[in-house]
């Protein structure tokens, strides 16, 4: 690989900034960084030609019918506005389930915007869907199961 060439579009790199520790850029632009991620994120998605609320929709019964082989009682928003996408039941405790599909980054955790100070507050756990596996923030505890 040449180190002076952007990744996305084989142009020269800018010199290094005088404030910049190493010249370990990529890119020639942020515009070129973003459609280098655009281009691989379509590359692995597995939904493709499918839009986004049919693949939130697909990522929500994935998550359903996990939940439903762990024992849960699984109720479905029924409307897109709601706090949460999944209301779960069992042992008589209530808990709500938000859904985000996403891809894993390179330190294994999932790729999703989430201010958990603000979103936790209407929902009990997130579900992030991947195409191979589906990651519970907090986990699902092993009593509920």
């Amino acid at each position: 690989m040449n180190n002076n060439k952007c990744l996305n579009c084989g142009g020269e790199l800018p010199p290094p900034s005088k404030h910049s520790r190493n010249d370990a850029r990529k890119y020639c632009s942020w515009e070129c960084r973003d459609a280098y991620y655009k281009k691989k994120y379509h590359l692995f998605n597995p939904y493709k030609g499918t839009s986004s609320g049919t693949t939130g929709a697909i990522s929500e019964l994935r998550v359903a019918v996990d939940l439903l082989s762990k024992g849960f009682n699984v109720f479905r928003s029924l409307s897109p506005n709601s706090p949460c996408d999944l209301a779960v039941l069992k042992n008589g405790r209530l808990r709500r389930i938000e859904v985000r599909t996403t891809f894993l980054g390179t330190s294994g955790k999932p790729n999703s915007a989430v201010n958990k100070k603000d979103d936790l507050s209407n929902i009990d756990h997130y579900a992030f869907v991947t195409p191979e596996k589906i990651i519970y923030e907090p986990e699902i505890k092993g009593e509920d199961r």
